[in-house]
């Protein structure tokens, strides 16, 4: 944990002006709180008081009452003191919400950056409700911390310190005696604190959990419904908000007790010091600004007690915060650029697993030249997708090596490799933009020609001519309000305009209907036009003109070579082209 304030104090450092502006600010408030409860006695002796009877105790040689000023005099001084306090505390806040919006700002982008940088298994073992919940609610935390529960520490700290000199220069012996009860204050603060962080920890465990239910929920709506199943989606969720309730009320609880507790030290603090006083036969205005800069002092102690609270929940957010900052990136060790693409891609002795023990690929070897257009097939789960993965480095192999050009892609800068690549996958991910801006996704400079040329080639000029915003059009989220095959165009036309030498299709038709599946072979052989390509077939009739044909059974490579030879061997691959034949299974 005292890593994670370090961490934090790193953040709040890197704006430290807005703490040199905010500071001075409320030393200035706490000056002025301290020396309200002097003019107030003054205007009360002098107004209400026996003013004639004035005290003769004294501070530095200044009249500790301030009657002989004058009761005018003093209302203007009191005004005048509350309107400086109030602009000297405003500016503080100011600063200080500048500092907490700042702060949040860096946290958010550095969370975002990290977490859009990890590797793709990372993001098959995480939740997405979890992880928006680490760039929102979590941080959100920290914002409150940093800012409002800030700028309300630097207050009460100044006016504690202010108000703690008022009461000594009153009466010294009082005022010792009614601080020896502070220890009391800060023990149950700490405690309360410690309560406070580990239930906040679970708090933001829970609300990344609601909010992956929710998201799946919303997202997979139509498979709910389709299954019936908004009973048990809603059952799941309530189960969900009774923890979050369980564990809020007990955080809510836990809060409440802490200020009651002050409250009734307060008092009886209160009750002994006014026998003492009137013991001494302390003047009535002296000792009720006494009696008010005690209970000043008092309440800012009970508020530092909230104070501390909210840094104490801040801290155990943060904790989820940095552990996603303390991941590492995705591995790009390697330091040459690929400048193109001239020959072979080589898959050579290539093994994969995902877990230890586990193997998905094995002994993988086969070669894809320049221009070449090479189908992966195989039965469900005999390694298809995995293996094109490998080739941008979604994954990386376990042993063995994948080659471009003679260079271990291992041995390429990320970027220079991912270049040589354009991808259009059965799972189209299309986002909440236009239909231009979903196009030049990736290549956000690019001519509108361009563009329009993609569009024309990927065949998504035929529906978006009927479109009363053509490609202004917005499409929603993952663009819902498209048909399967249009967003598939879409796709393509995005990677039509990438321009990438090497081209990998996965499953690209295996979700569309026939008529839609028309229109996207198409586009596809517009795209596939001088490039290079790798393509996951499901269905065996499209890739019968293939220049090769790699044939997979549990990760494992049993034929190669072209379909009328294939065919002819009456091996794996005529199997399974007889299994489609027949019609048994339309889909391999």
């Amino acid at each position: 944990m005292n890593d994670n304030r370090r961490k934090l104090l790193r953040y709040i450092h890197k704006h430290q002006w807005s703490l040199w502006v905010a500071l001075p600010l409320a030393c200035v408030v706490g000056l002025m709180e301290a020396a309200t409860p002097f003019l107030l006695s003054g205007v009360f002796d002098t107004w209400l008081g026996d003013a004639a009877t004035s005290s003769s105790r004294s501070f530095l040689g200044i009249p500790l009452d301030l009657s002989y000023l004058g009761g005018t005099t003093l209302l203007v001084l009191l005004i005048g003191v509350t309107v400086l306090k109030t602009i000297a505390e405003y500016g503080s806040v100011a600063a200080t919400a500048w500092l907490g919006q700042a702060v949040v700002r860096d946290l958010r982008n550095d969370v975002f950056g990290r977490i859009l940088r990890q590797p793709l298994q990372f993001f098959l073992q995480s939740s997405t409700g979890e992880l928006v919940s680490r760039v929102s609610a979590d941080i959100e935390r920290v914002q409150m911390a940093s800012s409002e529960t800030l700028a309300e520490f630097f207050k009460q700290s100044a006016i504690l310190i202010f108000l703690t000199i008022a009461i000594f220069v009153i009466d010294w012996r009082l005022s010792l005696a009614s601080l020896t009860l502070i220890p009391l204050v800060f023990y149950p603060t700490v405690w309360f604190g410690r309560k406070l962080r580990s239930l906040s920890r679970s708090n933001q465990q829970e609300l990344g959990e609601m909010s992956s239910v929710v998201t799946e929920a919303f997202s997979g709506n139509r498979i709910v419904k389709a299954f019936l199943m908004e009973d048990a989606e809603n059952r799941r969720f309530q189960s969900i908000t009774q923890r979050l309730f369980r564990t809020n009320l007990r955080q809510r609880m836990t809060q409440a007790l802490s200020s009651p507790l002050m409250e009734i030290l307060g008092i009886l603090v209160v009750a002994g010091f006014v026998i003492y006083a009137h013991q001494r036969q302390m003047k009535s205005g002296l000792l009720m600004g006494f009696v008010l800069a005690l209970v000043k002092l008092y309440d800012g102690i009970r508020r530092m007690s909230g104070i501390n609270n909210s840094f104490q929940q801040a801290l155990g957010a943060s904790s989820r915060i940095f552990e996603i900052l303390a991941l590492n990136p995705e591995p790009d060790s390697g330091g040459m650029d690929l400048r193109g693409f001239q020959s072979m891609i080589e898959f050579r002795d290539l093994a994969f697993e995902y877990t230890q023990d586990c193997p998905v690929l094995h002994h993988i070897d086969f070669e894809v030249r320049k221009g070449e257009v090479v189908a992966i097939v195989g039965a469900s789960g005999s390694g298809k997708s995995t293996l094109v993965n490998l080739v941008p480095r979604f994954f990386d192999v376990t042993s063995g090596r994948i080659l471009i050009d003679g260079i271990d892609i291992r041995d390429c800068k990320l970027q220079s490799l991912r270049a040589q690549l354009a991808i259009v996958t059965q799972d189209v991910i299309l986002f909440d933009d236009t239909i231009g801006g979903n196009i030049s996704y990736g290549k956000p400079d690019a001519p509108r020609e361009r563009v329009l040329a993609a569009a024309r080639a990927a065949l998504v000029d035929d529906f978006v001519s009927v479109l009363p915003h053509k490609y202004e059009t917005r499409i929603g989220e993952r663009g819902l309000r498209l048909s399967g095959g249009e967003r598939q165009r879409i796709s393509i036309a995005r990677a039509i305009l990438k321009d990438a030498p090497i081209l990998i299709l996965d499953e690209a038709t295996s979700s569309l209907d026939s008529e839609s599946e028309v229109y996207v072979q198409r586009a596809l052989q517009n795209l596939m036009q001088g490039r290079t390509t790798i393509v996951i077939a499901h269905r065996l009739s499209t890739i019968r003109h293939a220049d090769k044909i790699v044939v997979l059974q549990d990760g494992v490579v049993q034929e190669i070579g072209r379909h009328e030879d294939l065919i002819a061997r009456r091996g794996a691959y005529w199997r399974l082209h007889s299994i489609q034949d027949s019609g048994a299974v339309r889909k391999i």
